[in-house]
């Protein structure tokens, strides 16, 4: 739809619009012109949210404004929420059954008596608890629990014009103040003082409800954290005990320091039993070789009683000396052994030194040197020996302590690791109980930081009435509802209205289309003798042109078809039109017709009978009437019933110079037609022309351009605006 057809469905629609506008604005005035009078009182509100100080950061930090906003949405609908809204009409009811009468500082003389009719002194004596809020607010509740459904709950606590109901405080308006961390409150109301008194209630009720709702989420989390943290140490506890316990039982002091020394230990000892093997070594191979020298003499000296007897004693002291050095450390027997040895040798080289005081070996050295010397690294290698021994047990004992202390150790870590985990996690979970516990006392810092900066005032004079904007606004819905359903009627209307939209409909060239001449139409300010000429003009003029296009300008007589797919599409009305414009312009004209037209004509006319003998011409002279010359006519005009629902001879059809179709803008087109309509075509020689019949001649213009109508200046400078013609000719020589 342009904006020239919305502005012409505007004019065409604007004496109902207006109709309803004036009604309804006059209803309106009616109703509402002893409308009670309103005043209002305002608070505003210090919440510290988005700039005050908390526990949990004393520095300045970013905004998180996410955050902030949601902090504000919360408190915004607390105080929006029904139960708030229901304990604030709960206790104004409860301040003003405190009354003894009317008190305009809390409520009028007027509403006292509406509050007497909907509170019985009884039923106030029953409820109220002088002095007790709490108990007088838990009375009321009882009693609308058990009552739910009586009048005078409904009529107190429900109805609309009741100051105690949530549907009344309900009209409280809540927002925040741009960025700032003030929000406020204002309320309206009949009574001066119910609005007070109601605000000042809600100040209470809200901040109370604030503090009870973030104490209870965080008394939860700490409470939860506590048993936590205590649970975890307990287990810390146990874990440790358990450890203790397996030190005391092993005799573990510190098993790092105890390995280490046990390690230093085995490699000191290691040491000194390799030097020891060296020593062996050595003397071992210095007594073989003595012994070779004294191969002659091995027998005396292998088996000299004496000498081996000794021999094996100093030995047996030798081992002893070396057990005492290694384990005991006892000095005084150490010294006595020792004393016992150094005399024991001393015997032992006298009786050597006796025996081979003048032999000698078989290399000429004398026996007793050698015999000297050899008794040294025998005694040597007796020593060494007596050492290996003793480390040999040594080494065994330490192989013990290895295979003791290894397990014992990982024991030792497994144990230690999990006294670390239960210990991580006790201390994880006494930092967030701590954390938990500094968020509470935030919290109970931030609900207490709510301070109201603003108390409600006292309203003195009402507010302005609002009858007159109710009016007004009753005035443009009287209009806008109206034009709504007549815009949404202009799209949802599925008739053809326009030539162009009959074109994109049918398919066919359009050939003219003839305006609607019902009343109506005529008052559109429009010249129809002027519309009707142009519009048969415009289709006697295309018609010729017809004539000329397909060749048969020059044959006598020129049949043409004259056809619509329904009945009542006007294709009789046309066809007169037509007939009676081209006689106007010297034509012979004959209309043969299925029904006689009735109206005046300058043509010549002849009907025909349907049925079966109908269907059966086969050519256009077999329905000429005797008497009338076919050659005399230029044109003869044959009009068929509707296409879709009546037959029609084929043969005949088929031999059509020209075919127009007409239909009307006024209904629609559906599936049903365009059968028809591609059959039809199907039987013709010829591409029929369209003819629009009834258009309205507001969409004459698509036709003939601009239609010859009187309008007013305004008219026309709107036009010119919304057909951007900005140097319309026709517009300057109106105004000259």
């Amino acid at each position: 739809m342009s904006l020239v057809q919305f502005f012409r469905v505007l004019n065409r629609n604007l004496n109902l619009f207006l109709l309803c506008s004036i009604v309804l604005a006059v209803v309106v005035f009616f109703l509402t012109r002893n409308l009670p009078k309103e005043y209002q009182s305002e608070t505003e509100v210090y919440t510290g949210i988005a700039s005050g100080l908390n526990v949990a950061s004393v520095e300045n930090s970013a905004l998180d404004f996410f955050a902030t906003s949601n902090e504000y949405d919360n408190l915004i609908n607390i105080i929006q929420s029904k139960q708030t809204l229901v304990e604030v009409g709960e206790r104004l009811l409860y301040r003003h059954m405190m009354l003894d009468s009317a008190d305009p500082r809390f409520i009028s003389e007027e509403n006292w008596g509406h509050f007497r009719y909907k509170m019985p002194q009884e039923l106030e004596d029953s409820l109220l608890v002088p002095g007790s809020m709490n108990e007088t607010l838990e009375n009321i509740r009882e009693y609308k629990q058990k009552n739910y459904d009586s009048y005078l709950v409904k009529l107190t606590f429900e109805d609309g014009g009741s100051p105690y109901s949530y549907k009344s405080i309900q009209r409280i308006n809540v927002y925040r103040l741009q960025n700032s961390d003030l929000i406020k409150i204002s309320y309206t109301w009949s009574d001066p003082g119910i609005v007070q008194s109601t605000l000042e209630i809600l100040n209470d009720v809200f901040t109370d409800k604030m503090a009870q709702i973030k104490m209870g989420q965080s008394s939860d989390v700490i409470e939860y954290f506590q048993e936590q943290v205590k649970l975890a140490s307990q287990r810390l506890q146990v874990a440790e005990t358990k450890l203790k316990d397996f030190r005391i039982k092993n005799r573990i002091i510190n098993y790092q320091e105890q390995t280490k020394s046990i390690a230093t230990l085995k490699e000191m000892m290691e040491d000194e039993y390799q030097k020891e093997l060296a020593v062996k070594a050595a003397a071992e191979a210095s007594v073989q070789k003595l012994e070779k020298q004294l191969e002659l003499n091995k027998e005396i000296i292998k088996f000299s009683d004496d000498i081996l007897e000794k021999r094996k004693q100093l030995a047996d002291l030798k081992f002893k000396i070396a057990q005492l050095e290694v384990y005991y450390k006892d000095a005084r027997e150490l010294e006595k052994l020792k004393n016992e040895a150094e005399r024991l040798e001393a015997s032992l080289n006298n009786t050597v030194e006796k025996r081979y005081q003048y032999g000698k070996t078989t290399e000429g050295v004398p026996l007793r040197d050698v015999l000297q010397e050899w008794l040294s690294y025998t005694l040597a290698l007796d020593e060494a020996n007596a050492r290996l021994e003793v480390f040999e047990t040594r080494k065994t004992y330490f192989r013990s302590v290895y295979d003791e202390f290894a397990p014992l150790g990982s024991e030792i870590a497994r144990m230690e690791r999990e006294i670390a985990v239960e210990e991580r996690h006790y201390l994880e979970l006494l930092h967030s109980m701590n954390m938990a516990m500094m968020r509470q006392q935030s919290e109970t810092l931030a609900t207490g930081g709510l301070v109201v900066t603003v108390p409600p005032s006292y309203p003195l004079q009402p507010q302005k009435s609002k009858s007159m904007l109710l009016v007004l606004v009753a005035a443009v819905i009287g209009f806008i509802v109206p034009f709504s359903i007549v815009i949404i009627m202009e799209f949802l209307d599925n008739t053809i209205r326009h030539p162009e939209r009959a074109e994109e409909l049918t398919g066919l060239k359009l050939l003219g289309a003839f305006p609607d001449l019902m009343e109506y139409s005529k008052n559109k300010n429009v010249d129809m003798v002027w519309l009707r000429e142009k519009a048969l003009g415009l289709m006697s003029q295309n018609t010729r042109l017809e004539m000329r296009n397909l060749g048969v300008s020059n044959k006598k007589p020129k049949f043409v078809v004259v056809f619509s797919t329904r009945e009542n599409d006007g294709k009789v009305f046309i066809t007169h039109e037509l007939a009676n414009e081209l006689v106007s312009m010297n034509f012979k004209v004959l209309v043969i017709s299925h029904k006689p037209d009735g109206r005046e004509a300058f043509y010549d006319s002849a009907s025909y009978e349907g049925g079966r003998e109908f269907l059966k011409t086969r050519s256009f002279e077999d329905l000429i009437p005797a008497g009338y010359t076919p050659s005399v006519y230029d044109f003869v005009f044959i009009t068929f019933q509707s296409v879709l629902t009546e037959q029609y001879p084929l043969d005949l059809t088929e031999k059509a110079d020209m075919a127009f179709c007409v239909i009307s803008a006024h209904r629609s087109w559906n599936k049903a037609d365009r059968f028809a309509m591609k059959e039809f075509v199907n039987t013709l020689n010829v591409p029929p022309r369209l003819i629009v019949n009834g258009v309205d001649p507001d969409y004459m213009d698509a036709v003939l351009g601009d239609i010859k109508k009187s309008r007013s200046f305004l008219r026309r400078f709107m036009k010119m605006i919304f057909t951007l013609e900005f140097h319309s000719k026709g517009f300057r020589s109106r105004n000259k």
